[in-house]
């Protein structure tokens, strides 16, 4: 009986260190990843093109944690030599964050060629764990609330559990006080649109797609004025469920987020929800190739449970050469 007793406070102690470790020591531990792909294209010089790619970063401008993180984000990248700083959605988690998220952007190192997002679900909305529970409560008639919350809570288990999408929007957040402020720093926003950069032997056509969950992504408008060879063509899209489509895989190189890398990754199991896209529990981040077009999936910065184990945040740092 004593020896039981030994081993259960050892697994709660072991439980809760691994907590410990998830809440606040691996969401510090910032990886900054250096890739290099080669691309089919004659708009790149001979020294090629360096990316920076920030993605998922959920701020929500509280917490001691998102301050380090910030803080640990602009020491790891000073002084980098960057010619593109591409922003593949969710900069923020509710509206509290705008602030934070704008800050990290003006400390960053200076991209030779502009700033350039796409949006994602956060962006537009504010998610809860509670958020379909008190959604149903509010709307349900007096008698009917607590089934209602009750029947809404359990489909998001079942969700969790057959790795299906997940809908947690509870309200939305103020697009339009958020558009002006990107707009205000600089950060060219891609919403199902595109544009030409061209400067000092580059030749570039980037494009973005609106939001699948919360936005009306439309891929003919998307890449209805890049040219089909010449230049260098990049597609930001937040849900790599958009890569699906096979208009879209015609692109070089594609940049997504939205899946964290699961933020938990377990033994034998991988992650245990994948935000319901088609990416694999077992690899829900990294390189992908999707007809013509490289695409990395990174593993974001920030959280959407604040909680990260064996799956470290990450900003990509991507050397686009020619082949």
């Amino acid at each position: 009986m004593k020896n039981s007793h030994v081993v259960l406070a050892g697994t709660a102690l072991a439980g809760l260190g691994g907590l410990a470790y998830a809440r606040y020591v691996e969401r510090l531990w910032i990886d900054v990843s250096r890739l290099w792909v080669t691309a089919p294209s004659s708009g790149l010089p001979p020294q090629g093109l360096r990316i920076m790619q920030l993605s998922d970063m959920h701020f929500t401008g509280q917490g001691l944690i998102e301050h380090w993180k910030i803080q640990r984000t602009i020491d790891l990248l000073a002084g980098e030599a960057i010619d593109l700083l591409l922003i593949t959605g969710d900069l923020i988690h509710d509206d509290g964050g705008m602030d934070a998220a704008l800050a990290l952007i003006d400390r960053l190192p200076r991209p030779r060629l502009g700033i350039f997002a796409c949006l994602g679900n956060h962006d537009y909305s504010c998610y809860s764990w509670l958020g379909p529970a008190r959604t149903a409560w509010r709307t349900a008639p007096p008698g009917q609330r607590l089934a209602k919350a009750a029947r809404y809570t359990g489909d998001m288990v079942r969700r969790i559990v057959v790795n299906d999408r997940l809908y947690l929007g509870e309200h939305n957040n103020d697009m339009v006080e958020f558009r002006r402020r990107l707009a205000a720093a600089g950060i060219h926003l891609l919403i199902n649109s595109s544009r030409r950069v061209q400067a000092d032997g580059f030749d570039l056509w980037l494009a973005g797609l609106d939001d699948l969950m919360e936005g009306r992504p439309d891929a003919l408008a998307t890449l209805a004025e890049m040219p089909e060879r010449g230049s260098l063509r990049i597609l930001l899209a937040h849900n790599p469920d958009l890569m699906l489509d096979p208009a879209l895989q015609q692109v070089d190189l594609a940049l997504c987020g939205h899946v964290h890398g699961g933020q938990i990754r377990l033994p034998l199991l991988g992650s245990p929800h994948t935000q319901g896209t088609h990416l694999s529990r077992r690899r829900s981040a990294g390189w992908f190739q999707y007809g013509h077009a490289a695409t990395y999936i990174s593993r974001g910065l920030g959280e959407g449970i604040r909680l990260r184990f064996n799956c470290r945040p990450e900003v990509a740092l991507i050397h686009v050469l020619p082949a």
